[in-house]
């Protein structure tokens, strides 16, 4: 072969490497494989990410079980039928819509109302399953409703209630893992913040959050409290044009944090955003614009440089994607678009393992009732890795015209 072909066919291969390796080629959507499918009898409607231990898979569903109320389930991480750990009958609580947090033997979560006063609770469950354990119960006016999941540190769970306290704008608050009376570590001011709707993510003695209102804006905040508490810092406000209503919880890497809002930024169908921790402008790294998402509700999931996460709506058949986005920020990937029969509207985060995600569709399925799903991440096929050996075989050639 004369050295003119032999270059053509490695620039060939070398655009085929740039396709395989995500350079600007457009990419191929990757397929949505359904885990489980919710009947109603065991869970109806999911809204939370999967907590993972070992072989199995953690979540609650928003309605169904024994009681129509929500459930706490299991699903083996290959897949089958889903195992209802607990139902909620109203009185231990209604409408689980955060996720769940593990420690040792005990899923730890919140309901966003059911109780005495409906105003939800805080309830653990082991992981053989059982009946709820009330750890306890918001009253109704200091701490009113949540929607989302809790943090642990030692023998503390903190978490966020959407209204009540001070000025009835809401909460953070601290329980102990034990249970009993919480502590209302901070309250808002609307100009610090309205309405926490997220969880909170801690580093060292701070934890950081984010409202859908409020602040200078009058679009939301990303804020920071003490683990001791005291009057909530808002570190960012929302202005529309760089994001409107963050409802997902914030995920920190380096002294970074990130997350989503659901609507706002160019085309006003949401964004992805980075803050430092000392606070400042937020930095817009993405906007949807229905072809690749529309209403990002969740949070983000991280690996190496490169971001994963849901839109609620969007993508080529309009009920939700999964997308992948580099840290530095550009446009997103859509790695696959839900169709209804794969699941409809993905309103939780990912959960990653290996190369593999794993998630929740709040309606779609087998039943329509919502589903837990997976989506495997290729990696580099044998054509690109042929490509690059090609490049070194040409190399090591004409070195070797070079020493002749």
């Amino acid at each position: 072969m004369s050295t003119k072909k032999i270059v053509l066919a490695i620039m060939a291969g070398a655009a085929l490497s740039m396709s395989l390796w995500g350079a600007p080629v457009a990419r191929a959507q990757y397929t949505v494989n359904t885990l489980a499918s919710f009947d109603g009898s065991n869970g109806e409607y999911p809204v939370a990410g999967l907590t993972l231990s070992g072989n199995t898979l953690y979540g609650t569903t928003s309605y169904g079980g024994a009681n129509s109320s929500g459930a706490v389930f299991s699903v083996p991480l290959n897949g089958g039928t889903p195992t209802v750990l607990a139902s909620f009958d109203g009185t231990n609580g209604f409408s689980p819509y955060a996720g769940l947090t593990l420690s040792g033997n005990t899923l730890y979560g919140t309901t966003y109302s059911g109780g005495d006063g409906n105003s939800g609770t805080v309830f653990s469950v082991p992981v053989t399953g059982g009946t709820p354990t009330v750890l306890t119960l918001f009253d109704g006016s200091t701490l009113f409703r949540t929607y989302g999941g809790l943090t642990l540190s030692g023998n503390t769970l903190y978490g966020t209630t959407f209204s009540g306290g001070a000025g009835s704008y809401g909460t953070v608050f601290s329980l102990p893992l034990t249970g009993g009376t919480p502590t209302v570590l901070a309250s808002f001011s609307y100009s610090n913040g309205e309405f926490p709707e997220a969880g909170l993510t801690l580093s060292g003695n701070t934890l950081y959050g984010t409202t859908v209102q409020g602040g200078a804006g009058s679009y939301g905040t990303v804020f920071s409290v003490p683990v001791t508490g005291g009057t909530p810092t808002a570190l960012a406000a929302f202005q529309f044009n760089n994001g409107a209503r963050s409802v997902a919880d914030l995920i920190l890497s380096g002294n970074m944090l990130y997350g989503t809002t659901s609507s706002g930024g160019a085309h006003s169908y949401g964004e992805v955003f980075s803050v430092p921790v000392t606070g400042g402008t937020p930095t817009v790294l993405a906007s949807f614009n229905t072809s690749d998402g529309d209403g990002p509700v969740a949070g983000l999931t991280l690996s190496g440089n490169t971001l994963y996460g849901t839109t609620e709506y969007g993508g080529a058949y309009g009920d939700g994607v999964v997308f992948s986005l580099p840290l530095t920020g550009g446009t997103p990937t859509v790695l696959a678009s839900f169709n209804g029969s794969n699941g409809n509207l993905p309103c939780a985060g990912l959960t990653l393992s290996g190369n593999m995600l794993y998630g929740t569709t709040e309606y779609g399925g087998a039943n329509g009732d919502g589903e837990v799903f997976s989506l495997v991440l290729p990696e580099p096929t044998s054509a690109s890795i042929l490509a690059v050996g090609s490049l070194v075989l040409l190399r090591r050639r004409n070195r070797s015209r070079q020493r002749a």
